[in-house]
C-alpha cells in the first residue's frame, strides 16, 4: 500500500478511503464521487486516491473494458489517442492507481459488478447501474497531462497523450509493478 494511501482515513473494516469518496455520516460511500473533494483534486493537482500532490508531468487513471480497448487499439496500429468524450473519473499518482485496481472490487476482476447505482444519473453516468459489469480487459494508464472543468454539477476530465499502458484482466497482474514503483523502481514514463 502506497504510504500516503496508508495515512487516508479508513472505514470501519478498516480500509482507507479515497480522498474523493463522499462519505454519509460515519460510512464512506465508496462507488461514488464527492464533488467538492473530486473539484479540489483537479484545481489544485492532488491525487484522487490519496489527496497529495502530484508532481507535474505523467497522471494515471485506471479505465474500464472499452476504453483499454480503443487505447490498446490505437497504440497497436500505432496511432495517438486522446479521450475526446470527458470522464469523471480524475486522476492519482501512478503507484496510488496501481494499487486502486487491485483493491477495489469492481476494477479489479472482468466478472465483478457495480454494488450502487450513481445518485443523480445523467449523461455521464446513466452507465453506473448497480450490477454493472466491468468487461473482460482493464487497465491502468499513465497520461502526460489532464485537463479538467468544474461545472455546477460535475467535475470532467479529459486525458492527453498515453506514456503508458497497462492493461489486465484482473489488476493482481500489477503486484510487481506496484512492488517496483513503492521500491522507487517504477518506469511509467514509456508506452508499454
Amino acid at each position: 500500500m502506497p504510504a500516503p494511501v496508508d495515512a487516508r482515513p479508513r472505514d470501519g473494516r478498516g480500509y482507507p478511503v479515497p480522498a474523493i469518496t463522499p462519505w454519509e455520516g460515519d460510512q464512506p460511500q465508496f462507488a461514488l464521487t464527492d464533488y467538492e473533494r473530486s473539484a479540489n483534486c483537479a484545481r489544485q493537482r492532488l491525487c484522487s486516491v490519496c489527496d497529495t500532490l502530484m508532481p507535474r508531468g505523467p497522471v494515471w487513471r485506471v479505465v474500464g473494458a472499452g476504453e483499454s480497448e480503443a487505447i490498446g487499439g490505437a497504440l497497436a496500429a500505432g496511432r495517438a489517442y486522446r479521450n475526446l468524450a470527458p470522464t469523471l473519473e480524475g486522476p492519482g499518482h501512478r503507484a496510488c492507481m496501481l494499487y486502486a485496481s487491485m483493491v477495489c472490487p469492481y476494477l479489479a476482476r472482468p466478472n465483478a459488478r457495480r454494488g450502487l447505482d450513481a445518485r443523480q444519473p445523467d449523461d455521464m453516468t446513466e452507465h453506473v447501474v448497480r450490477g454493472a459489469v466491468r468487461g473482460a480487459m482493464g487497465a491502468v494508464v499513465g497520461f502526460a497531462d489532464y485537463e479538467f472543468a468544474v461545472t455546477a454539477t460535475q467535475v470532467l476530465f479529459r486525458f492527453l497523450d498515453v506514456v503508458e499502458f497497462l492493461p489486465h484482466d484482473t489488476a493482481d497482474a500489477h503486484l510487481d509493478e506496484l512492488r517496483a514503483e513503492l521500491a522507487g523502481r517504477g518506469g511509467g514514463t514509456q508506452p508499454r
